[in-house]
């Protein structure tokens, strides 16, 4: 927010970087929600460790090439939508899977949400001129994520409670 209202080099760097960090985390969290990483097993933990720390060293091989070698924009842009592409790719399959074992229509909604996601993504590759010098690509981008946010979070919550109804349906 304060690099939108305030341009400066280290607002814009601020901003990429928390942006960033934003998009590797999700990359970071989907396999492991995907796969179960977070379940107790031995050779789950050694692979939840190798990818944290692929995960720590990607981000920061990437915030060190844009500081230290070139603030490359296509670069940056190119990182963050692959990442998401990763993503996005894990939880419509995800999505699918878990729709067709539970038959329940929440369980569909991660894939709802990326197509969302991906129509919402369309208006920042594809900019366009200030409306009225006030309205721009990047500003219904931010306001095309407020949505799928809350939806989200609501999906999370659904999805949580599942797994703690399962776990005590097997004990």
């Amino acid at each position: 927010m304060i690099f939108h209202t305030r341009d400066f080099n280290i607002t814009e760097k601020l901003d990429y970087f928390a942006a960033g960090a934003s998009v590797m985390y999700g990359l970071y969290y989907t396999p492991i929600r995907v796969f179960r990483l977070d379940q107790n097993s031995q050779a789950k933990q050694s692979v939840l460790r190798a990818w944290t720390a692929i995960c720590i060293s990607l981000y920061l091989c990437h915030v060190t090439y844009l500081t230290a070698w070139s603030w490359d924009y296509t670069y940056n842009m190119a990182a963050n939508v692959a990442a998401g592409i990763v993503q996005n790719v894990l939880w419509s399959w995800f999505s699918i899977q878990r729709y067709r074992k539970l038959q329940k229509t929440w369980a569909a909604w991660p894939g709802l949400i990326v197509a969302w996601i991906i129509l919402a993504m369309s208006l920042e590759l594809f900019d366009f001129a200030p409306w009225g010098r006030m309205v721009d690509a990047h500003s219904l981008w931010h306001l095309g994520t407020v949505g799928p946010t809350i939806w989200w979070y609501s999906f999370l919550i659904k999805d949580a409670q599942e797994d703690l109804a399962s776990h005590r349906l097997k004990a």
